[in-house]
């Protein structure tokens, strides 16, 4: 039943003077805090300890459902204004500076499901209903709509012709690359990768490697799949043999994946060698860097890959250290910070930096004064390292230090078959 248009001013009125006073306070001044007591009075559900930063806007926030650990960076825009429409966000669902979610129509539900980053300046929306599910990584300035304009009458204005809504569903543990475009009525199948820039304009079966405008499947990662349940039946295989040849076989069912368009390429285009490897990785490590850098709230993030001779570390992608790809910095195997964690295999925490031995200028020059290292491994090699630092005194935790791991070993998967295609030139470093 619809609302009066009275009661529908006042709960509007509540929102204003609630996120008037909480919603712009920083972050830093207790800001976080004071929306953790006033949101739960206009929100549907507000779960526990969620971060909302400063200028995060709610419509209709009495049909907006957050879960536990939810986060909400700057000037997310969430909109369930109109009749009978809800959003709901699952636990541990983190949404990215800029990201506008809105219903734009009646009777639409937008569902996102825990554990799932939507990256900056993402935009989804109705009035069909979009179900995102589990584990989730969708990259920076993705479009999800669910509408299409119908314009089948040439006479008639476009806009008054009516629109479709077929709704949209991703299934869990999909990776929606840079820029991907999904259109009214798709379904992309769980454990899917959309290539970066792709449009989707038709359903995709689950574990899926799909590229291009409009996207085409390329690869099936269900072979992996397969194997990994196969492996389980089996006891006597500890857990960590499993996870590690779980790694082998997504490196390797990539590397397949590549191989056969690199020798069957499509009769309509060919997909070049660059557009395969140096794409897709410079984006992943993108997202990836600027995801670590705000949960973790952190000055300095870097990805540093073996060069092409294996005895050197060189700067692939970072925040905050860019000088260091400038100037041309290479770190050799065994030593300074990075160095001596590649040789050694180990993660690394120093407290203060002052107190090693540091190969890169770059760091001093910085004032870093403490930073976290983790080893990359590809088929339990190792093929980089994967940093983090601050430039005030911190002690990173063993929570900080399991979750830079957990991203390492998803780097991980990748790496090998793009090393295999993309070889680094040695004027580029790190």
């Amino acid at each position: 039943m619809n609302q009066p248009s009275y009661q529908r001013k006042l709960i509007r009125y509540k929102e204003l003077i609630i996120t008037t006073i909480a919603g712009s306070l920083p972050t830093i001044a207790m800001g976080t805090t004071v929306r953790r007591k006033l949101y739960p009075l206009i929100l549907r559900h507000m779960g526990k300890k969620v971060f909302i930063q400063e200028g995060v806007e709610f419509l209709g926030a009495g049909k907006i459902e957050l879960g536990d650990e939810v986060y909400l960076f700057r000037n997310v825009k969430l909109n369930a204004w109109n009749e009978n429409c809800k959003i709901v966000l699952g636990d541990r669902v983190a949404l990215e500076r800029g990201v506008d979610i809105g219903c734009a129509g009646d009777d639409c539900t937008i569902e996102i499901g825990g554990n799932t980053f939507i990256g900056p300046y993402t935009c989804i929306g109705g009035p069909g209903n979009v179900k995102i599910g589990k584990h989730c990584l969708i990259a920076a300035h993705v479009g999800i709509v669910a509408n299409n304009h119908v314009f089948s009458d040439p006479v008639q204005n476009i806009r008054d012709q009516g629109l479709t809504k077929k709704g949209i569903e991703i299934g869990d543990d999909c990776w929606l690359g840079y820029g991907v475009k999904v259109l009214d009525g798709v379904t992309i199948g769980k454990g899917s990768v959309i290539g970066a820039g792709a449009v989707v304009t038709k359903n995709l079966p689950p574990y899926s490697v799909a590229v291009g405008v409009p996207a085409k499947a390329i690869g099936s990662r269900q072979q992996v799949k397969e194997e990994v349940d196969r492996q389980n039946k089996y006891d006597n295989i500890t857990q960590g043999d499993r996870l590690r040849g779980d790694r082998s076989l997504a490196a390797n069912a990539a590397i397949n994946a590549v191989d056969s368009v690199q020798t069957h390429p499509s009769s309509d285009r060919t997909i070049s060698q660059n557009e395969l490897t140096q794409k897709p990785l410079e984006n992943l490590l993108q997202a990836t860097l600027e995801c670590i850098r705000h949960i973790l709230e952190v000055d300095t993030v870097a990805v540093l890959l073996q060069t092409e001779s294996g005895e050197q570390l060189a700067v692939r992608a970072t925040l905050g250290l860019e000088e260091e790809i400038k100037t041309g910095v290479r770190i050799p195997i065994g030593q300074g910070f990075a160095g001596k964690i590649a040789a050694q295999r180990e993660l690394t925490i120093v407290d203060d930096l002052s107190t090693i031995e540091i190969y890169s200028p770059v760091l001093r020059q910085k004032g870093l004064h403490s930073m976290l290292g983790v080893p990359l491994f590809a088929c339990d090699r190792v093929v980089g390292v994967f940093h983090i630092g601050s430039l005030h005194p911190r002690h990173f935790t063993n929570k900080e230090a399991q979750t830079m791991r957990y991203v390492a070993d998803r780097i991980g998967e990748v790496i090998e078959p793009v090393l295999r295609l993309w070889q680094m030139p040695d004027y580029v470093s790190g």
